[in-house]
């Protein structure tokens, strides 16, 4: 599936909040103060005002909560939640979309005031981008990396919804994972492991 210039940002953002918790083991958590908070939006050139605080802080925290549940719903085949979910997001977020230019950037919508909090401005734009890749895509594009040591979430656009894995290093993993295990399986097959081995590959 393709989406717009600016639903395909909004689910990048999205997929970006949420899987910088993964990266906490390796300190690098970009939700883990408002320094590295700050990082986050500067790196994404996320507009708009900012407070800075540790309230703020911990409002992404809950926002970044709210969009992997929706993600794992969507796992778990719960439509009605799913949807549930994103329209909460929306109403809570307050949005009235409207038509705007700034920055040199082309028209393009805003979903609530440059100066309301920075939570309700990123979650308003992304519930509305990850509302529409269940819209146009179904619920299905929303998927949880199947790495069991991993936990990342992606959008799959797919031609034919085929991608299982967050990125090629965790399928790369997995897909070695499997040959070793299949090489295993086949040399435990005694005098038939050597035939056995060709289905490894």
């Amino acid at each position: 599936m393709q989406l717009d210039h600016d639903s395909q940002r909004a689910v990048d953002e999205a997929v970006a909040l949420v899987n910088a918790e993964q990266e906490a083991d390796a300190g690098g958590d970009m939700l883990a103060t408002t320094a590295t908070l700050a990082v986050f939006l500067d790196d994404r050139n996320i507009s708009g005002s900012r407070a800075g605080t540790e309230a703020e802080l911990r409002a992404m925290h809950r926002l970044r909560a709210r969009l992997r549940a929706v993600f794992e719903l969507a796992v778990a085949s719960d439509r009605e939640t799913v949807i549930e979910a994103i329209n909460r997001l929306i109403a809570d977020a307050g949005a009235v979309p409207y038509l705007i230019e700034h920055d040199d950037k082309p028209l393009h919508l805003h979903y609530t005031p440059p100066d309301a909090p920075l939570h309700h401005r990123l979650g308003a734009e992304m519930a509305i981008a990850l509302a529409i890749v269940v819209r146009d895509g179904g619920l299905d594009r929303l998927r949880v990396c199947a790495s069991p040591d991993c936990g990342s979430v992606f959008v799959d656009v797919s031609r034919n919804r085929s991608r299982r894995y967050c990125d090629t290093l965790c399928a790369n993993r997995q897909h070695v994972a499997a040959y070793r295990q299949r090489l295993s399986g086949a040399g435990g097959a005694g005098g038939a492991g050597g035939a056995g081995g060709n289905g490894g590959r």
